[in-house]
């Protein structure tokens, strides 16, 4: 039976919705796409995760403050409180059970709230370089600097690389998880936990870049990978 890799939706009017990029690049790894649908309770979420070997935990608009033990700010934008603790759930389970996770833009944000993390609630004041870009999506806009010794680095087999940039919101503080990249102007850009078998938070889009660059591409890879790993060890 092929991989299946889980991909959070966003909800916008009543509607699940879902850019078709995430899919494109998951099934260019060879695994099958399993769109899951913010709705339903604790109980179905974890019959979500127990029907997946991965999870992907896409880009959308901003978490709720109070997740993360704040007030909102006036530069916080429109939240989905109901999105927020359907991922909140299915982040720190993955992070518990060992299951292969990555996080993409609020993804990310996402996976450090749920390991004790905090977030920039507006980058306004803070960056000095274009985190929300005036380019289309598929251009990457500025550079990042990954860790030497992070996974992120080994997986993209390079220092420094470009990237696209569609964020406003940040992470502050990583929680458990480590930073393994960053911006010029020193805004977070990855994180990762050490010793989970993958569990890796980007602050860009690699969906975007998948069709034209090797890097975007790397990382679903490499999702494919972890959750081809455990599923072997499973077995066993």
């Amino acid at each position: 039976m092929s991989l299946r890799i889980g991909i959070t939706c966003n909800l916008s009017k009543n509607e699940n919705r879902l850019s078709s990029a995430y899919v494109r690049a998951v099934v260019r790894t060879g695994a099958l796409p399993f769109l899951l649908p913010v709705g339903g309770n604790q109980c179905q979420w974890q019959e979500m995760l127990n029907g997946i070997d991965g999870l992907l935990l896409s880009g959308g608009g901003d978490l709720d403050a109070r997740f993360y033990g704040e007030d909102a700010l006036p530069g916080q934008g429109y939240v989905q409180p109901e999105r927020d603790a359907m991922e909140l759930f299915l982040a720190r389970c993955a992070l518990d059970k060992g299951i292969p996770l990555l996080g993409i833009c609020r993804g990310a944000q996402i996976m450090a709230v749920a390991a004790g993390g905090t977030l920039h609630q507006d980058l306004a004041g803070v960056q000095k370089i274009q985190h929300q870009q005036r380019a289309p999506s598929t251009y990457p806009i500025h550079r990042i600097k990954m860790r030497r010794s992070s996974l992120l680095r080994r997986i993209l087999q390079a220092e420094e690389i470009r990237v696209n940039s569609m964020h406003h919101q940040a992470v502050k503080q990583p929680g458990r998880f480590v930073v393994s990249a960053v911006a010029p102007d020193g805004v977070t850009e990855g994180i990762e936990l050490p010793g989970h078998p993958f569990a890796l938070g980007v602050q860009w889009h690699p969906e975007c870049l998948a069709d034209d660059c090797r890097h975007g591409r790397a990382l679903f890879k490499a999702l494919q990978v972890a959750a081809q790993i455990k599923k072997k060890k499973a077995r066993l």
